[in-house]
């Protein structure tokens, strides 16, 4: 049966140029220090959606991208903004058949759409279709976070969850071997946290509910593995190809 993602995917994106500049800036600050330095170098969306992080990357002036999806309306979405997308019922079999050809691969917000038997055919695909010293990032949902139940079933094609470790044997099992995982924060500090107003007010009951949440971790896995696990709501892996 033909599924059609694109009704939860507008429950928080819109095709309008508003958002598209508050997604182009969010990508931007995830992405920018991983980027190659190579403005040509090639650069896949695996999953682009609406095409958001590669209107960021053209932004930066990165000249060689290419996206895929599965969905027919986020693709034409991509094509409206002249962006180099193509719809793919067998990613597996796109990335195959483009071996070793991309410098930087990212998969945002995909990899827990994935059965959890086939992540690791796919995550095996990526790593064959990068070029040596390549890098992929992905972005998946943090089960350590205080809204990791939320996060995991927020989407009914969602399959699965990560913690850092079970996203590091995912990438380690695929190929990878120089693999880091970091959190990825969806909002940014206020420039004037001390003001008395809503963006300031937000910011420290964040800090207060993030508090209690390391507390909660260093008091059931004690101290030193406590203050290590990451909160946010999302984690990123990034994962180099020797």
């Amino acid at each position: 049966m033909k599924i059609d993602y694109t009704r939860i995917y507008q429950k928080w994106h819109s095709d309008t140029p508003e958002h598209w500049a508050h997604m182009k800036k969010y990508y931007t600050r995830i992405l920018q220090e991983h980027l190659p330095e190579d403005l040509d170098s090639e650069i896949l969306d695996v999953g682009c959606g609406m095409g958001f992080a590669l209107m960021a990357l053209k932004d930066a002036g990165f000249r060689k991208l290419v996206g895929v999806d599965s969905d027919s309306g986020q693709v034409e979405s991509c094509r409206r903004k002249g962006l180099e997308v193509e719809q793919t019922e067998d990613t597996g079999a796109y990335l195959r058949g483009n071996a070793g050809r991309f410098s930087l691969i990212i998969a945002l917000d995909l990899v827990e759409h994935i059965p959890v038997s086939a992540q690791l055919e796919f995550i095996n695909a990526i790593y064959g279709a990068l070029k040596p010293g390549g890098v992929f990032l992905c972005t998946v949902p943090n089960a350590n976070s205080v809204l990791a139940g939320r996060y995991r079933y927020i989407c009914w094609t969602h399959h699965s969850a990560f913690t850092e470790h079970s996203l590091d044997f995912l990438l380690f099992n695929g190929g990878f071997q120089d693999i880091k995982v970091c959190p990825v924060e969806l909002f940014e500090k206020p420039a004037k946290v001390w003001l008395p107003v809503g963006g300031a007010r937000h910011w420290w009951a964040f800090k207060l509910v993030r508090f209690f949440r390391r507390l909660q971790m260093m008091a059931e896995l004690g101290p030193q593995q406590g203050r290590g696990v990451p909160l946010s709501l999302n984690i990123m892996g990034i994962a180099g190809k020797s």
